[in-house]
């Protein structure tokens, strides 16, 4: 996890909603076999776990796991493979595909919706974003 200044609160109904580097968010505790942080707003005092609104909220299997193999998934494009590269049954890695999926798709869905953004646009910041974090 980095800093906690990255953070938001995800309460709607809080005065620091959505504000980040507000110095609201400091850290209660970290939780579970991946040393998950449990982070807490100190303007509502509701508390949220880091990986909340990402594709690895409650998994087990460790974020560099599911990177690796979404990474493999690709550019081998191949469950079967993948699966097998990463030591798992391949209804993990379609899981964790779906997952991953659906967490793309409401990100493009706010693009669309909220930002009001065209499909070319959105193709441009994904394209982007490829290229950036290309390894």
């Amino acid at each position: 996890m980095g800093e906690v200044d990255e953070f938001f609160c995800p309460n709607e109904a809080c005065p620091d909603y959505g504000k980040r580097g507000k110095g609201n968010i400091v850290l209660k505790e970290r939780y579970g076999k991946q040393n998950t942080a449990l982070l807490r707003c100190k303007t509502c005092k509701r508390t949220f776990s880091e990986n909340r609104g990402t594709p690895f909220f409650g998994l087990h299997t460790p974020k560099e796991t599911v990177l690796r193999a979404m990474a493999m998934l690709v550019e081998k494009g191949s469950i079967r493979g993948t699966a097998r590269a990463m030591g798992v049954d391949k209804d993990t890695v379609v899981s964790w595909l779906k997952r991953a999926g659906a967490h793309c798709e409401e990100v493009t869905d706010y693009l669309l919706k909220d930002l009001k953004l065209s499909q070319v646009q959105i193709d441009e910041i994904w394209t982007f974003i490829k290229k950036r974090t290309k390894i």
